[in-house]
């Protein structure tokens, strides 16, 4: 009997182990993704309060960011302005569906990339015009869901 004790007894002695590198895995992988979410800046957006307002970019330009909804098929503002010039689009998407930025009107007809969790989709316009413009997304159907909102550029 005491060979068989001795194996229950290993036997538990690698289970404990093998727990404890399990867990020690996990609180490891819980601090990176603490330490991701905290490097990509859970702050808010840099615009002004006038609904995707922009702040400047290094090139002389502006950026105007008009985030995706957490859910359902629209973007946090439906207004959103800007001043004339180099303009750049951002649309952070935190939904697991895939979703755009697009820009038409005044002859402006501009597609970001179609991104999902948390990906950004952008339009980098060098010479937006005085105007109003569509802000929508281009996915099919999405901006017949009511996808879509006003860029005002003075």
């Amino acid at each position: 009997m005491a060979p068989t004790a001795t194996r229950v007894a290993n036997v538990l002695g690698v289970v404990t182990y093998t727990n404890r590198i399990i867990r020690g895995r996990w609180i490891a992988g819980a601090a990176v993704v603490a330490v991701l979410a905290g490097a990509c800046g859970g702050g808010g957006s840099s615009g002004s309060s006038g609904g995707g307002g922009g702040g400047s970019v290094s090139g002389g330009g502006q950026v105007v960011e008009i985030d995706v909804a957490s859910s359902g098929f629209a973007y946090d503002e439906t207004t959103a302005t800007a001043t004339a010039g180099h303009v750049v689009i951002k649309s952070m998407n935190p939904q697991g569906a895939g979703h755009d930025i697009s820009l038409k009107g005044n002859g402006v007809d501009e597609h970001g990339e179609v991104v999902q969790d948390g990906g950004v989709s952008t339009i980098d316009i060098p010479d937006l015009k005085a105007g109003t413009y569509e802000f929508y997304c281009s996915v099919p159907g999405h901006e017949a869901a009511g996808m879509k909102g006003t860029l005002t550029v003075s």
